[in-house]
Order: structure tokens, then sequence, then C-alpha cells
């Protein structure tokens, strides 16, 4: 992916079930990209989101960041997106691990992750940090399990 693409999943993903999100990231791509293919930041900028049944917030939030990768230099650079309202530590995280490839973030706020952890007593602090610099897959490790 992208690291665009992983923002966008990643603010669509907010609150919502993974099927969910992947029925609204089906809707973006069958609403606004061409032949199958992920939507240009241009494409959802310009866009009223009218399709998706999400708040409004969240909408001008996909706009919002789409118009930074459009306007910023350094957009490719997650942790660049703190000024863009409703992105905050879960989503350029999350656009680290998915977009940037980046192989040692932890996503323990994550609500699936909670849930995993809550049933394994196992999974200790001192564990979660000797994963490291690997715990992106441990975060996948999490998430498989659910």
């Amino acid at each position: 992916w992208s690291v665009y693409e992983a923002g966008i999943r990643a603010v669509l993903g907010q609150q919502v079930s993974v099927e969910t999100a992947r029925r609204l990231v089906q809707q973006l791509v069958d609403h606004l990209g061409k032949d199958g293919v992920f939507p240009e930041p241009s494409g959802v900028a310009d866009s009223d989101l009218a399709f998706l049944k999400i708040p409004a917030s969240r909408k001008q939030t996909l706009r919002e960041l789409s118009s930074w990768f459009l306007a910023e230099a350094n957009a490719e650079d997650p942790l660049s997106w703190k000024p863009v309202k409703g992105i905050g530590p879960w989503t350029i995280n999350y656009a680290r691990m998915r977009g940037l490839s980046d192989p040692d973030v932890w996503l323990g706020t994550d609500l699936g992750v909670k849930k995993f952890i809550g049933k394994s007593p196992e999974l200790t602090a001192e564990n979660i940090q000797a994963a490291s610099p690997w715990r992106s897959y441990l975060t996948f490790q999490c998430w498989s399990q659910l």
C-alpha cells in the first residue's frame, strides 16, 4: 500500500468493524477510483463523499488528509499529519506500519489488540517490549487471533 492509502483506510476504519471498514473502502474505490484502483488524493479532496455513510467529521478528515497530500511536500511522512483534524497517534502509527512497512509499530491502544491481550495473560509489557524491533508482527498476530 501507499502511505496515502494506509492513512485513508485507517480513517475509514475508525470505530467500526473490520467488515464495515472493508465495505467503506470498496465504496470509495467504486465511486472515486478508476478501474478498481484506489482513488488519487485529488478525487477524495474534491468529493463531498455523500455515498459514504459515516459521520461528517470523518468525511472532513478524509478530505483534509487528501488535501494535505496535495499541498505538503512531506506528506509521505505520517508524523507530518498531526495538524490534520481527526488524525491521531493510532492513525499515524497504522499508516507507518502498513504504508511504510515499519516493522516496529505496536498498536497497543487498538481495541482488537486490547481484546486479545485481555485473553492472553502471558502477553506482558515486558514480552511486548522484548518483541522490538518486530512489534508490528506482534500487532498482526494479535489481530489474526480475533
